[in-house]
């Protein structure tokens, strides 16, 4: 497999290998992201979406049994179970939930791409905590993770995974973390993360071109980003990136305390028309935690070059956010004393109220989600999900 995905198409798979449901289930969420999607493919018959999405060939003939010739993206995204078990044996993918390193929940499958990305969201949601704070009369909701930087990272994991190693894209949940682990090829490049900036290169272009066509993952690419961004604008810790072996990358949500008044005070800017993006999230945060910053630490931070951080210090202090101080050893950047008052006022509103903690309910026609007709329960420890239905 290359970085344009697999190149020649699976000799004895046929269009019978292919679930009618599959395609059905992509034209539910093409209507249900709106805008997001590409719209014109939910109108079109199965091998023509099949033909549009660049993973099956035109038909050998109207009649014939025979059918066009299937990449292994379409069995990825539109196959039978039983097939993906046949031709690709590496697909695999896991649900544990960890209560003191032990799995209460274990759970493997081997679904196509849409139809997995559904599960693992509807169990996400099942599980995930929320706390609500108030912005003036607005209801913030402040979850244990963010539900976006979630779905980028599970989008991520099973479109940049490399189909040709063995191993499974695990999603363990314990008690002090998500931890989102892919198998990846020997010459798979920096982790996902390491580069935030920049245009982003696809291992597998077919399956998020399809993502993003289907209204799932966003046009421009950058998912790592928004999760970053996501995380923080909820007063949550960033998520963290890891290669520790030649074939596993490893993302980490980890779960932290948010940090309620910074949530507030992140929605107040927001409803006044003044939103913080992912870069400003970032050196905002650090300088909370960390009192000031260098330009080099800061480019650092964002993994970006010196003159790109500064630009973004630059626009921070223009916006009354930052100020620049110095040294003998140089220039640094700090927040002013009018943000310091803003989040001493954001956490004695915060301590004022008071708010309880429950399950997120499901949105399944939420901007940021996909739509899920509903999770149901977890399974029981070490069952196997079935391959039907």
């Amino acid at each position: 497999m290359t970085e344009r995905g697999w190149a020649r198409p699976i000799t004895d798979a046929s269009w019978a290998d292919l679930d009618p449901r599959e395609f059905e289930r992509f034209r539910r969420l093409v209507g249900a992201a709106g805008s997001r999607a590409d719209a014109v493919l939910a109108g079109l018959p199965d091998r023509e979406l099949a033909a549009a999405l660049g993973v099956a060939g035109q038909a050998a003939s109207q009649q014939g049994t025979a059918g066009p010739a299937l990449l292994p993206e379409a069995l990825l995204l539109f196959g039978r179970p039983e097939a993906i078990r046949w031709f690709l044996p590496w697909h695999e993918a896991a649900m544990q939930v960890l209560r003191a390193d032990e799995a209460v929940v274990n759970d493997f499958f081997h679904w196509p791409l849409f139809r997995l990305a559904e599960e693992l969201l509807a169990r996400f949601r099942a599980r995930n905590t929320e706390q609500v704070v108030r912005f003036e009369l607005v209801r913030v909701q402040v979850p244990a993770f963010s539900e976006l930087a979630f779905r980028e990272l599970i989008t991520n994991a099973l479109t940049h995974r490399d189909y040709d190693v063995p191993g499974a894209v695990h999603v363990r949940w314990a008690d002090d973390r998500i931890e989102i682990t892919n198998p990846v090829g020997p010459a798979a490049g920096p982790p996902p993360g390491t580069v935030l900036a920049g245009p982003p290169r696809p291992r597998n272009p077919l399956l998020v071109d399809a993502f993003r066509r289907a209204g799932i993952a966003h046009r421009t690419g950058h998912g790592i980003a928004r999760a970053v961004a996501d995380q923080l604008r909820h007063g949550l810790a960033a998520p963290r990136f890891d290669h520790p072996a030649q074939q596993m990358a490893v993302a980490t949500l980890p779960a932290a305390s948010a940090d309620l008044a910074f949530a507030r005070y992140v929605a107040g800017r927001e409803r006044l028309g003044q939103p913080l993006g992912r870069a400003e999230l970032q050196l905002v945060t650090a300088l909370r935690h960390g009192q000031r910053l260098r330009t080099a630490q800061a480019a650092a931070l964002l993994a970006t070059d010196r003159s790109q951080a500064r630009a973004h210090l630059v626009g921070l202090l223009q916006a009354g956010l930052v100020q620049v101080g110095g040294d003998s050893a140089g220039r640094t950047w700090h927040l002013t004393d009018q943000v310091h008052r803003d989040l001493r006022e954001c956490a004695a509103h915060v301590r004022a109220q008071t708010s309880g903690r429950h399950p997120a309910a499901p949105t399944p026609t939420a901007p940021s989600g996909w739509a899920i007709p509903g999770g149901g329960p977890a399974l029981p420890h070490r069952q196997r999900a079935a391959d039907g239905g």
